[in-house]
C-alpha cells in the first residue's frame, strides 16, 4: 500500500473481477474519475461475467472498455501453468502483457504472477491515492470510499484502511504544500 501514485501520464488499465466488486459495492464513480484522470480501464467480457453488480450499459456509462479476448488470446491463458490462478486471473495476465496494461487486481497470486512476467501490478485501492495526487478526489471521499469497501470485503482490514487513510492524507498535504 505504501508504492507512489501513478505518475500523471496515461496509463493502460486492466481491472480484475474484486477490484471491479470493490467499486461497484462502494461507488462507481470512482472508476468513471480513473477513466477520465488517470487512463482507460479494460475488462475483459469473463472478467465482467464474474461481477454481478456491473452490467455491459453500466461499463458503457462509466466509460469502461469491454474486451472479448481472441481465440489465441483464451487459448493463451488456458496453457498457462500457474495453477494457483484462475482462468480469469491467467486471461488478465495474458492480455496485461501483450497490451502493456497495468493489472489492477487485489488476488496476491495474480500480483506475484504480473510481477514475474514484468506487468506492473496496482492495488484496487491505489486507484483513489492516484486521483487524491492529481486533486480529483478528496482525501476525506476516497477514506469514505474505502471504510465503504472494507465494510464489505473482510480482505481489506483496518489496519489497511488507517495505513490508506495516512498514505492519502499525507500525499494530499505534501501536494498542497509543493504546489
Amino acid at each position: 500500500m505504501n508504492a507512489a501514485p501513478v505518475s500523471p501520464r496515461l496509463q493502460l488499465l486492466i481491472v480484475d473481477a474484486n477490484v471491479l466488486i470493490d467499486y461497484a459495492i462502494s461507488d462507481t464513480s470512482i472508476l468513471a474519475l480513473v477513466v477520465k484522470h488517470i487512463g482507460p480501464i479494460h475488462v475483459p467480457l469473463p472478467i465482467l461475467e464474474e461481477v454481478d453488480q456491473l452490467t455491459d450499459a453500466d461499463c458503457a456509462r462509466l466509460g469502461i472498455t469491454l474486451l472479448d479476448p481472441t481465440l489465441n488470446e483464451l487459448a493463451a491463458a488456458a496453457a498457462l501453468p500457474q495453477t494457483t490462478l484462475s482462468f480469469e486471473d491467467k486471461l488478465c495476465l495474458v492480455l496485461a502483457e501483450a497490451n502493456g496494461f497495468i493489472c489492477v487486481t487485489n488476488d496476491k497470486p495474480l500480483r506475484v504472477a504480473c510481477e514475474a512476467a514484468g506487468v506492473t501490478p496496482r492495488w484496487g485501492l491505489q486507484l483513489m491515492s492516484d486521483l487524491v495526487a492529481i486533486h480529483q478526489l478528496t482525501p476525506e471521499a476516497a477514506v469514505a470510499t474505502a471504510r465503504l469497501i472494507g465494510a464489505a470485503n473482510p480482505h481489506i482490514t483496518k489496519a489497511l484502511l488507517a495505513l490508506f487513510e495516512k498514505n492519502v492524507t499525507t500525499l494530499h498535504h505534501h501536494r498542497r504544500r509543493s504546489s
